[in-house]
């Protein structure tokens, strides 16, 4: 199994299978195979995952943030096998800036909802969210649950779907508060991600500015490919960038 996770046949976040199905395919006695998962687990390599999603996957080095999807954080967590946990920073109604008025297409002194959430993988800090979004549009949100993801209470709650969404990546140095929310030191090369999310109907509704610890995250683009002559291709290129390491 060593060689295997090596080898990458066994790639981060895959999820192994049964205790039963590893046995018979390594040729080992479940007593064994349970020591040989105590051992991977204490050295890093594997993670449990209790219930009824959970299960034994290879460990990460860092989180995938995919900018092809619009998800929310716990469900690109738990598609990588990460326990995701969501701590509430700050909620708060008031008049928009001007940056976050012309990115949701507000009239001047226009009320948005402003949300600050601190997110977890494994029990670990790897992302500040600091999200806006209309009021008028989204009355009662601050009151209810957000330690999930916001596009699903968006969708259940006010039958408002996130259909699309611009994104604009760039490297930012942490302040001394961010740097006390993500467990980093203040200086810290952080990937900063602004994005402006639309609905159906291409109306904006949620600007944020989300900031990635750049040791624990990686972002995964998909392009579409293009022939020599310039036609679009039936295949896909994909790149992913790895994030830069800590300044520190």
């Amino acid at each position: 199994m060593l060689t295997d996770i090596g080898s990458g046949t066994l790639p981060p976040g895959a999820r192994l299978g049964s205790e039963r199905e590893l046995a018979e395919h390594y040729g080992v006695s479940r007593g064994t195979l349970r020591q040989v998962l105590s051992q991977l687990e204490e050295a890093g390599l594997v993670r449990r995952v209790a219930g009824r999603t959970g299960g034994t996957f290879i460990t990460h080095g860092k989180v995938e943030h995919d900018l092809t999807k619009v998800v929310g954080v716990p469900a690109y967590l738990a598609r990588q096998g990460y326990a995701a946990g969501t701590r509430v920073v700050s909620t708060r109604m008031g008049v928009a800036d001007t940056m976050t008025q012309r990115a949701l297409q507000l009239p001047a002194g226009s009320l948005v909802l402003d949300v600050r959430r601190l997110r977890l993988a494994d029990g670990k800090p790897f992302s500040l969210d600091h999200a806006r979004m209309p009021a008028e549009r989204f009355p009662g949100l601050l009151e209810m649950s957000l330690g999930g993801s916001i596009y699903e209470l968006l969708e259940s709650e006010f039958d408002v779907v996130p259909a699309d969404a611009e994104e604009i990546i760039e490297v930012v140095n942490a302040t001394e508060e961010e740097a006390a929310l993500l467990s980093v030191t203040a200086g810290d090369a952080l990937l900063g991600i602004t994005r402006t999310t639309y609905d159906k109907d291409g109306v904006p509704i949620e600007f944020s500015h989300d900031l990635f610890r750049s040791d624990r995250t990686q972002i995964m683009m998909r392009t579409p490919g293009r022939g020599l002559r310039g036609v679009p291709s039936d295949q896909a290129h994909f790149a992913r960038i790895s994030s830069l390491p800590e300044s520190s």
